[in-house]
């Protein structure tokens, strides 16, 4: 009797063991996930800033600008920055988009995460010249079923790693 007494208390003990270990494990995984959510939604933020970093350095917007003469037939003047509105759009602006576009799509098979790029330039006009005010502002959206990051950054041409 104090044997079968024995085997009964011994299963109760390892059975009270492994649903514990258990209920460890699972809440290690759960609160790792978080972790590693806030590191890719970091990470993300840093291959976003380079690459949009060295579409400003390939478009030459930090020290020359880009020319702008003859948009619709007019020339650009100090006092137009419509033109210069619609310069940016067409290449730097769209350029950006186009690395936006890239880069979700190039993500999206390796992350449950959708990433959005907005950039506000602030530029300023030399002759027939649109040149970048300082650092492009840029809003990073990192969303996730878990996780929503966004982030207003600036980013400078020269940080770009080439």
């Amino acid at each position: 009797m104090i044997l079968i007494g024995a085997i009964a208390l011994a299963f109760i003990i390892l059975g009270v063991v492994v649903v514990f270990n258990g209920v460890v494990y699972t809440e290690t995984l759960s609160s790792s996930e978080t972790g590693q959510s806030a590191t890719t939604a970091e990470a993300t933020e840093l291959e976003v800033t380079q690459g949009v970093a060295c579409v400003l350095d390939r478009e030459d917007m930090a020290s020359g600008g880009v020319s702008i003469e003859n948009i619709d037939g007019n020339e650009l003047t100090d006092d137009d920055p419509e033109a210069a509105n619609d310069h940016w759009d067409d290449t730097a602006g769209a350029e950006i988009e186009t690395f936006s576009d890239q880069y979700r799509n190039a993500t999206a098979h390796s992350r449950p995460a959708v990433v959005a790029i907005d950039d506000d330039p602030d530029f300023i006009l030399d002759g027939d010249n649109v040149i970048l005010d300082g650092d492009l502002t840029v809003t990073i959206t990192y969303d996730t079923n878990d996780l929503r990051y966004e982030r207003t950054v600036d980013v400078n041409p020269e940080a770009c790693p080439s």
